[in-house]
């Protein structure tokens, strides 16, 4: 089936396409096929599919790229640049990376973080930061808590306590297996 990105996080890793028969459909980093990942607009063929949540699509190949706004007629031109909540600077945040794995982004001006990453105690436990579990979990944080006080206020609390927590459990494998099992439970309801 052919269909557009409707809307696409490399850093959350996962992502929508509008397929050509105006449904939506979840897809996560790990079926689109080749090197480059997909913009929102791009067009793309895939295999439509039933996930455990709605419509899920796999084997996902980019067939054409859209036009950035650098290369349309259009003479609006955007700026895509991030407002640093530190310092007030547009910028674009430099990504700060630990063992290969993003953990946050910062600005260049005054080193103020802009953003935390992923789920700490989730990639340390499954051991890969795009792991289909630890990429549902994401979804959870970001379509479940994300919506609430109580769960932003969960959320602030996690990037708070979760990187010693997830040091700690790093190097322990069988209390890894332990805290996996409610991580499964849990990432297979938002899979």
């Amino acid at each position: 089936m052919q269909g557009k990105i409707k809307w696409f996080s490399g850093e959350k890793g996962y992502g929508y396409i509008v397929g050509d028969d105006g449904q939506d459909y979840y897809f996560n980093v790990r079926e689109v096929k080749g090197a480059e990942l997909p913009s929102n607009g791009d067009a793309v063929t895939f295999e439509p599919g039933q996930g455990k949540k709605g419509p899920r699509a796999t084997a996902v190949a980019i067939t054409s790229k859209a036009l950035s706004p650098s290369h349309s007629n259009s003479n609006r031109h955007s700026d895509d640049r991030a407002t640093c909540p530190h310092c007030g600077k547009k910028m674009v945040p430099r990504i700060i990376t630990y063992h290969g794995e993003p953990q946050k982004s910062v600005c260049p001006f005054c080193g103020g973080t802009y953003k935390k990453f992923g789920c700490f105690i989730a990639t340390a436990v499954y051991g890969d930061f795009y792991a289909p579990e630890v990429i549902a979990l994401r979804r959870f944080r970001d379509e479940t808590l994300e919506v609430c006080a109580i769960g932003r206020a969960f959320i602030s609390l996690y990037y708070r306590c979760s990187p010693p927590i997830a040091a700690f459990l790093a190097n322990r494998p069988l209390l890894s297996a332990l805290v996996r099992l409610p991580l499964n439970v849990l990432a297979r309801r938002n899979g």
